[in-house]
Order: C-alpha cells, then sequence, then structure tokens
C-alpha cells in the first residue's frame, strides 16, 4: 500500500475491504500476479510500481498470448514517443497516449506526485490526432493477430508505419488485401 510521502506498507484486512473505494468491478487494472490460492483460485496481486495502476483513456485488445513472446521489458513507447503499450503475456494489450513524465519534484512526495499525473492522465480528454495514432496501432496489432504473426512493439510499429506510408485509414488497414500487404515482411520471418 502506498502511502502520503511514498511510504509503503504490507495490506491489511482493511485495506481488502476499503479497495472498492479505489476499483469498481469491470475497472482495468495492470498488475503483477504474485500467487494463484491453490484452495480457492484467489489472485494474490503486487503492484510494486506505479507503472501497475488503474487503466484509463486507452483500448484494449486481445490476441492469443502464444503470439506474445516474453519480453524482459512489457511496457514500452511507441509511435516518436507518443503512445505507451503494455504487452500482457496474458494475450492482452493496453494502448494510451504517453503520460506525462513528472518533473525533478521530490522523491518523498512521488507517491503524490504519480496519483497526481494519473488522475491528470483519466480527466484529460484524448485529443483526435492520438486517437487516429491509438486506434491505427490497435489496428496494426489486429494485422498481426489476423495472420497468426508473433506481435511484437517491432512489428506492430513497422505496420503502423507502412500504413502511414501506404495513405491508409485506420479502418482500411483491415481490409483483406490490406492486411496482407502491410504484414507481408512480419509473415516471411
Amino acid at each position: 500500500v502506498h502511502l502520503p510521502g511514498g511510504a509503503q506498507r504490507l495490506r491489511t484486512a482493511q485495506d481488502q475491504r476499503d479497495m472498492r473505494k479505489f476499483l469498481q468491478e469491470g475497472d482495468l487494472i495492470s498488475a503483477e500476479v504474485h500467487k494463484v490460492q491453490q484452495s480457492d483460485g484467489t489472485l494474490v496481486l503486487h503492484t510494486r510500481s506505479f507503472r501497475y495502476t488503474k487503466l484509463e483513456n486507452g483500448t484494449l485488445i486481445g490476441v492469443p498470448p502464444a503470439l506474445i513472446p516474453r519480453r524482459k521489458n512489457h511496457y514500452t513507447t511507441l509511435i516518436e514517443n507518443t503512445l505507451d503499450v503494455l504487452w500482457g503475456t496474458n494475450g492482452n494489450i493496453w494502448i494510451q497516449r504517453k503520460m506525462r513524465e513528472q518533473g525533478g519534484e521530490d522523491a518523498k512526495d512521488l507517491a503524490d506526485l504519480q496519483e497526481q499525473l494519473r488522475e491528470e492522465h483519466a480527466t484529460t480528454p484524448v485529443d483526435y490526432t492520438t486517437r487516429q495514432s491509438i486506434s491505427r496501432l490497435r489496428n496494426a496489432i489486429e494485422c498481426l493477430r489476423l495472420v497468426h504473426a508473433m506481435v511484437t512493439p517491432e512489428n506492430a510499429e513497422s505496420i503502423y508505419w507502412d500504413s502511414v506510408r501506404s495513405n491508409l485509414k485506420p479502418a482500411d488497414m483491415l481490409l483483406p488485401e490490406n492486411t496482407l500487404e502491410l504484414t507481408k515482411t512480419c509473415r516471411n520471418t
């Protein structure tokens, strides 16, 4: 549990009851699965860093987990440093505009600053150009899924830029002839 001033402590039963103040059923979150209880299937999750949080202001796409190779870092920034992408090994991929980075603030206020940045990100509307970029990257990933090619940041970004060079609208990327053309190099590797 993150406390004001950046302090951390272990969760308590009261924390578990208070979780509904922060999350509702249906909210998307990113977390590290620590363990699965064998008795009842309960998940024990870790949120050791501020990258693990409630996911807001983006889009989720699912692909077969076998198409996402394991990586050292599953959190990447793509498309000229404008989109953050979380590549889940469970097949779920989250795309959102890049969060504003914190300045040279005091380390003791890091938890408060991170929460402030998350809140700002969640409440600021996504502009048209960024929505187009998110849609184009989402459809690049969908193109890879459709042809059963490996879904990697490199492949997705390559298809994104190929579609820009081809003057394709994001929706037109998913037309069968365009999908085959855009994924030609990814399928041949």
